[in-house]
């Protein structure tokens, strides 16, 4: 990926649970060979009240036009329920994906 440079587009789904709130957070890095960050994609934190509609949101980004060099994608997602109940009750996600797209001619 260093002459030609395709769109990479990421995408990520989250949901809080319906008895308590969550936060969600995502973050998504292109990396050079020395894993230097070359590209980067963080939005704000989202906060999800309790007692919410609980319905799937999708997150997305496309990245264009980044310096050459890509050689690694890092993609961390993750959250904290609100009332920070010991287990595994923060925001549910799914179908996340990366997909890099047909070079431009």
């Amino acid at each position: 990926m260093d002459t030609t440079r395709p769109d990479i587009e990421v995408k990520d789904w989250f949901a809080a649970r319906p008895d308590c709130g969550s936060k969600y957070q995502l973050c998504v890095q292109l990396l050079s060979s020395a894993h230097a960050p070359l590209g980067t994609f963080q939005p704000d934190p989202a906060t999800i009240q309790q007692k919410s509609d609980a319905k799937w949101r999708e997150v997305s980004h496309t990245f264009s036009n980044y310096p050459p060099g890509v050689r690694y994608i890092w993609f961390q997602h993750g959250g904290v329920d609100t009332h920070y109940w010991a287990g595994w009750y923060g925001p549910r996600v799914t179908n996340s994906s990366i997909t890099i797209g047909p070079p431009l001619p």
